[in-house]
């Protein structure tokens, strides 16, 4: 059963609004699950002091609404996160989880 979560939506937009702003967030990349050939895919989520975590969508909304971004490791997340991400170096698990280290 899928766990309840308040969430909001951010595009690359926001994210560079964030960045240009000076605001602090950190992010996290949450396994979803794997392509055809085995790859693991992330989505990104972003958090903020006091605000609801928020999902990294894509910028063109489709019939069915804004869809989340995923992210393969390589190039991808790893691009992503040099970009746009909150400094933290990349960790990757056994289990294909990533965690951050570092300050934010």
């Amino acid at each position: 059963m899928p766990i309840a979560r308040h969430q909001i939506l951010i595009t690359l937009d926001g994210v560079k609004a964030l960045q240009k702003t000076g605001s602090e967030f950190s992010c996290r990349y949450e396994l979803v699950g794997f392509t055809d050939d085995g790859k693991p895919r992330y989505q990104c989520i972003y958090l903020r002091e006091g605000e609801p975590e928020a999902i990294l969508v894509s910028t063109r909304i489709t019939p069915l609404g804004p869809e989340a971004r995923y992210f393969n490791i390589w190039p991808g997340l790893f691009k992503h996160h040099m970009e746009f991400g909150d400094g933290r170096d990349l960790r990757f698990g056994s289990d294909y989880a990533i965690t951050l280290e570092g300050n934010s």
